[in-house]
């Protein structure tokens, strides 16, 4: 059976991982998969590049001023710090909202205090206080 399969069976969404759990008993096909996987991992140790100059204007402005848009507001995270995270973005230091996403604020800190979520109601009550009171035209 190929490891990936095996990682398939388990669960598991990295190859490492199945390689903790499972050990290949055969010493001719791990040898192969290290050789194989070695080969892979130097692809991406080495990803392509395009040249500076191939970057139109822009394309370079809209590259600096990338906002992910989120269900209530704007994550401005630099893309070079990659988050792994995406279920705790009204506690980021990186995320802003606006007061066009005020319904749907209320919405959640209304859904986190039915839940009895009090630190989660806390953190929505923060960002609609921050919004202030003028609703946008």
């Amino acid at each position: 059976m190929s490891i990936e399969a095996i990682a398939a069976m388990l669960g598991h969404k990295s190859l490492d991982m199945t390689l903790v759990y499972a050990k290949i008993a055969n010493r001719t096909v791990a040898e192969e998969y290290f050789t194989v996987a070695e080969k892979v991992e130097a692809l991406y140790s080495h990803p392509a590049q395009l040249p500076a100059d191939a970057l139109g204007p822009n394309m370079a402005r809209l590259s600096r001023e990338h906002h992910r848009m989120l269900g209530n507001g704007y994550c401005v995270r630099p893309k070079a710090i990659d988050c792994q995270y995406e279920s705790i973005c009204e506690s980021c230091t990186f995320f802003q909202t606006t007061i066009e996403f005020r319904p749907t604020l209320l919405a959640q800190r209304e859904d986190a205090c039915a839940k009895g979520q009090t630190r989660r109601a806390e953190i929505f009550d923060q960002l609609i206080t921050g919004l202030g009171t003028t609703e946008a035209s």
